[in-house]
């Protein structure tokens, strides 16, 4: 009997202590600790409202993985407007000022949302949107967290990020694979007139100069001898200078997109992107930003849209169509270049994260170029 009533006593004592630490996850967190009952009200809501309308760019491989959510959520009808970001920021301010609200989710590139949405205060923060266990817990995405691209790393969500070559393309004519390292590479007077590069003064080439501004390694006085040094060409329109470089008339192309050059090989022509370089990484988020809107004509429903394109089965749609690397790791990257996925404990310079404020970008770039005059 003694030894039973020990026993008994010992199950007693667990039992409470299992009891006390629920109860305690519970109190700290009541609305997490029952996220299936939560997760059913909203997708029950979210069916009565009976639609979500999201606002994104107007990219076919955008609006496809958009719309596979029509397959997962049939009871949901799927509003979705396109446009290029400027367009879409000018027509939800319109809306906003006529007292109007009818977008629920945004999805694209980064800089109107923090310029315009987050900079307006018309964000929620977009983890009060967060249901499914798979989306809220941080370790299913690179780097063990989830990745914003605003300030207050609480409004415009990051789900992909590509690692560009930095650099550029050059023609395997005229330069030696390994001749050039580094960006300070390209401070040699043999590349003195034989490089073309990204218009500094269009609005859309503007970002992808920012790397070379923020970066600890580079900086302004790297981009004054750049630009002030080596005679650069600019130009706004991409396949021309992708022409240029495969014609030999130029002999690198500067910050060149990675699939353009990876098309021309296709084709036969004499080009390839630098696959590495001595400064960190270059990592940009593209049309991969998310972000929830306060006032949303349907909340609920938004709330499942967010849950499930941040899901895996979300993600892999997104990474299948957009051929983007998703910020998810515990999906298959087979589909993707090995030279664009992160590897776990390298060094990115994160790009997206300095889009806030372009001005002394563009004042330095305006200054250099009124030095040498052009």
């Amino acid at each position: 009997m003694v030894l039973r009533s020990a026993s008994q006593r010992k199950l007693s004592q667990a039992f409470l202590f299992a009891l006390f630490l629920i109860l305690t996850v519970m109190a700290v967190d009541p609305a997490r600790s029952d996220w299936k009952k939560e997760w059913e009200r909203t997708l029950a809501a979210a069916e009565k409202e009976g639609q979500v309308t999201i606002y994104g760019q107007a990219r076919k491989e955008v609006a496809d993985a958009i719309q596979e959510f029509r397959k997962a959520y049939p009871r949901i009808k799927l509003n979705f407007v396109g446009g290029q970001g400027s367009d879409l920021g000018h027509r939800v301010m319109a809306e906003k000022r006529a007292g109007k609200h009818l977008v629920d989710v945004a999805v694209g590139g980064g800089a109107t949302m923090i310029q315009v949405y987050h900079k307006a205060d018309l964000l929620e923060p977009i983890s009060t949107a967060f249901i499914l266990p798979e989306v809220t817990d941080q370790s299913f995405w690179w780097g063990k967290k989830h990745h914003y691209s605003d300030p207050a790393n609480r409004y415009v969500f990051m789900m992909q990020g590509d690692v560009s070559s930095g650099i550029g393309a050059y023609n395997i004519h005229f330069v030696q694979p390994g001749e050039i390292q580094s960006w300070w590479d390209l401070l040699n007077p043999k590349w003195k007139g034989k490089m073309v590069m990204t218009d500094p003064k269009s609005a859309g080439n503007i970002q992808s100069w920012v790397y070379l501004y923020h970066s600890p390694e580079l900086g302004p006085k790297y981009l004054r001898r750049l630009i002030g040094e080596m005679d650069l060409t600019f130009s706004a329109n991409e396949q021309q200078m992708v022409d240029w470089l495969a014609q030999g008339k130029f002999y690198i192309h500067l910050l060149s997109k990675d699939d353009n050059i990876d098309k021309a090989r296709r084709q036969g022509l004499p080009v390839m992107s630098f696959d590495s370089q001595k400064e960190a990484g270059r990592v940009s988020s593209g049309s991969g930003h998310l972000s929830f809107f306060k006032n949303a004509p349907y909340p609920n429903a938004a709330r499942v849209y967010i849950n499930w394109i941040l899901s895996r089965e979300g993600q892999m749609a997104w990474q299948k169509y957009g051929l983007t690397n998703s910020f998810r790791i515990d999906i298959p990257k087979d589909m993707l270049q090995a030279g664009q996925v992160l590897k776990e404990g390298r060094q990115y310079f994160m790009s997206s994260r300095y889009v806030v404020d372009l001005k002394p970008l563009r004042q330095l770039i305006n200054e250099i170029l009124a030095e040498t005059k052009r």
